[in-house]
């Protein structure tokens, strides 16, 4: 089941999703028609998605190179769970929170292994993303140690589940 859904997603239900991972401005009619149900039962079945949050939101998917942004890193980050000067343990979850609001972070992901954060970042320059690890990310507290990958090319950046 999937978290709070009331019931196990059908290959209709993975049709529809299907249909609006690859327009999500298909009408309803048209994909009605690509499943075969009625108009309705459709309308009812996507509104039950969105309700459960299966279906979170509806997005443009926008070329990062074309709005500037065509420097991307992934970094890894190690934290120090206990920062000098403080009593409290730093939490990782709050960490995340935090950095997941700077404009240049597009993810950011909790690990497991010898790193604790993944973030991939996008800049306009080398010396933005500079500007973002060196003065911003390394003058957090927090942050232990940094490793930065610099993605050369890029083949595959999908939000979609694919093979439904």
């Amino acid at each position: 089941m999937t978290g709070n859904f009331p019931k196990e997603l059908d290959k209709t239900d993975m049709k529809i999703l299907e249909l609006l991972q690859e327009n999500c401005k298909m009408s309803i009619s048209k994909i009605a028609k690509e499943v075969g149900r009625g108009i309705s039962a459709v309308h009812s079945r996507i509104k039950a998605l969105e309700r459960a949050e299966v279906i979170k939101q509806y997005t443009a998917v926008l070329d990062p190179v074309k709005m500037g942004r065509s420097v991307l890193a992934i970094i890894l980050i190690t934290i120090r769970y206990r920062i000098p000067g403080k009593e409290e343990v730093l939490s990782q979850r709050e960490f995340c929170r935090e950095i997941a609001h700077h404009p240049l972070v597009q993810d950011v992901h909790v690990l497991s292994g010898e790193f604790d954060v993944l973030l991939k970042v996008r800049a306009r320059s080398i010396d933005e993303m500079n500007g973002f690890i060196v003065d911003f990310l390394r003058g957090i507290p927090a942050v232990d140690k940094t490793l930065t990958m610099f993605a050369m090319d890029s083949y595959l950046e999908t939000l979609e589940f694919r093979n439904l």
